[in-house]
Formats: structure tokens, C-alpha cells, sequence
């Protein structure tokens, strides 16, 4: 549990992976409490209630597993990983067994020696619907939980996922340091993809396609059959694909880096409501500071704190 605690973006209560009567409590990426249902009572991950054994969801269901794998695949019993049964056969098992200090591996089709139990049990195990969780070795990516399983997501080029506000941020948080991650190519002068994957073959003429990686940058396209060629704003715009022009950052919904292509400070955060700003250097974000209690909303025009909500399109944004 200290380990999922530690992914978590959230806060609440978590079934214990090891113990089906066992649950905690989660808050700032930290396990503060942890407790067990009375005897004859399993705690169920789903509503956060102790249940009688029957109707409590501790494992993740056979059936559920095996939606995700080949009828042919063996899987193991989540309730004791050392038995495993061909999928197609689940409604009639014939279980076999794994050696003495052996469990039997969904991923590898074996048994394996593991000594810290199911090595299926995916991220989300024993988690509620919706929980966010950082991926542990990569911060371009996380997961979303539902009914137990992981959905890998990944955040927009060059914005990294924080574990503690649950967003994806342009800047490396502290906990993922590593130099690779930080590290992202130019766009290409030219694509041979991109007209004709966002081309609108229903409005005819000139299109400007954002290039997926920049506040600034877009591709021109003529046609779906089109190569794409990159442009730039002028210093101190970006670009707006819905007027399909370049206009002030503030009122562009970009979820890349705000911080390039303009000499500005201070810009908005995303997903604060215009309650924080991004501190920049050399055209790259590189912290987030809040606004005073006394001036509580940022103005990213005037690059400054004050009283006023600034009614920014950049205040609503969500990513």
C-alpha cells in the first residue's frame, strides 16, 4: 500500500493488495492509516466498505482478466497466483499448479519465482474508479483506473505527469529527474502524416494544423494529399487553430510549454483558474507559484497578482 499510496495522485481509502480484510488511507502521496474489517468481513475497493466475503470485490474476476488476453492464454487465480487455468476454460476449470515458492505469471505464461506475490496484480488493483496513478519509471506517462484495471495514458509532448496535483505540467517535477525525459526534438519543417490524419476534407482550401508539440508552431496544408510545412508565430503569439491565426498566449487553449516563443516572466498555469503562474527562463517553464491569499488571481497581461479575475480564456483551461 506505501508503494500505491506513493503513485497516487489522490487522496481516500485503498483496498490492502496483500490482505483482503486490510485497507488504508491515502493523502499527499502518503499512507497515514491503515486498519482492518472485523472477522468474516472483506473490504470491497469499489464502494470502500467491509462486506461478507460473497460480495465483496477484492480480486480482480477471472472474466475480467481474460477480456484482455488470448482464449488460449493460461491465467492465474488472483486468490492464490500458485493455481492458473486456460482462459476458454474458466466456466469448467481444470486448475494446475505452480512449484513450491512459485506463482504463475499472466505476462510471461509461466510460473516464475516471486517472492512479493501476483506479479498480474496491475497498478489499479484494489483501487477506486477514477484514481490517477503515476507510471513508476516514466513521467510522460499514467494511468486511469476503473473496476480494478489500468488504462495507460500519456500526457502532450513535453509535459510531464505530477503525482501530486494529478495534472500534466511543462516543467519536470522533483520527483522525476532524470535528464532523457526533459529532453524533446523540434518539430520537422515538413510532414508527410499530418494532412492527411487533421485535414477537413468537408472545407476546402488552405488549412493551418497545429504541430502537436508547440503553443506556436503549425503545419499549412492544401489538401489531405499534402506535405505539411511548418511555420512559427511572430515572437510573442501563439497559435490559435480554431481562428486559424496567431493571437496573445492568454487567450489560447495550448497545453504544451506556454513559456517559448515570447520574453515574458510569469505566464498562467493550467487547470489553477488563474490562481497560480509559471515561472520562466530562457523561453522554458520551470516552477509554479501561487497568487497570494490577499491578491488572489494572476493577470497574465499585466504578469502579475491582483484582485481582479482576469476573465482569461487561458483561466479555464483544463490539461
Amino acid at each position: 500500500m506505501e508503494h500505491k499510496c506513493n503513485l497516487w495522485s489522490g487522496s481516500g481509502y485503498m483496498g490492502d493488495p496483500s490482505d483482503c480484510r486490510g485497507w488504508g488511507f491515502c493523502e499527499k502521496n502518503k499512507l497515514i492509516e491503515r486498519k482492518n474489517c472485523i472477522d468474516g468481513l472483506f473490504y470491497n475497493f469499489r464502494d470502500g466498505t467491509c462486506k461478507k466475503k460473497g460480495k465483496a470485490m477484492c480480486y480482480s474476476d477471472l472474466d475480467e482478466i481474460c477480456a484482455s488476453m488470448k482464449p488460449e492464454d493460461y491465467v492465474a487465480n488472483p486468490a492464490d497466483c500458485q493455481r492458473f487455468v486456460k482462459c476458454m476454460s474458466i466456466e469448467d476449470p481444470i486448475w494446475s499448479k505452480c512449484g513450491e515458492d512459485q506463482v504463475f505469471s499472466n505476462v510471461e505464461q509461466k510460473c516464475i519465482q516471486e517472492v512479493s506475490g501476483c506479479p498480474q496484480d496491475n497498478i489499479c488493483s484494489n483501487m477506486v474508479d477514477n484514481a490517477l496513478m503515476a507510471h513508476p519509471s516514466s513521467c510522460k506517462y499514467y494511468f486511469k483506473c476503473y473496476n480494478g484495471f489500468a488504462t495507460k495514458m500519456n500526457c502532450s509532448a513535453d509535459r510531464y505527469f505530477n503525482r501530486e496535483s494529478g495534472h500534466c505540467q511543462s516543467w519536470l517535477p522533483e520527483r522525476c529527474s532524470r535528464v532523457e525525459e526533459s529532453h524533446l526534438d523540434s518539430p520537422s519543417p515538413k510532414d508527410s502524416h499530418i494532412c492527411s490524419k487533421y485535414y477537413q476534407v468537408d472545407q476546402l482550401g488552405e488549412q493551418k494544423i497545429p504541430d502537436m508539440t508547440t503553443c506556436y508552431g503549425y503545419y499549412t496544408c492544401t489538401s489531405q494529399f499534402d506535405l505539411g510545412k511548418w511555420s512559427s508565430c511572430p515572437v510573442g503569439s501563439h497559435f490559435v487553430w480554431w481562428l486559424q491565426k496567431c493571437a496573445p498566449p492568454e487567450e489560447n487553449s495550448c497545453s504544451y510549454d506556454r513559456c517559448k516563443n515570447h520574453r515574458k516572466s510569469f505566464v498562467t498555469t493550467l487547470n489553477t483558474g488563474c490562481r497560480e503562474y509559471t515561472v520562466c527562463h530562457n523561453q522554458s517553464s520551470i516552477r509554479s507559484e501561487k497568487c497570494p491569499d490577499k491578491y488572489p488571481y494572476f493577470d497574465e497581461i499585466k504578469g502579475q497578482c491582483g484582485v481582479v479575475f482576469p476573465n482569461h480564456r487561458v483561466c479555464y483551461m483544463n490539461g
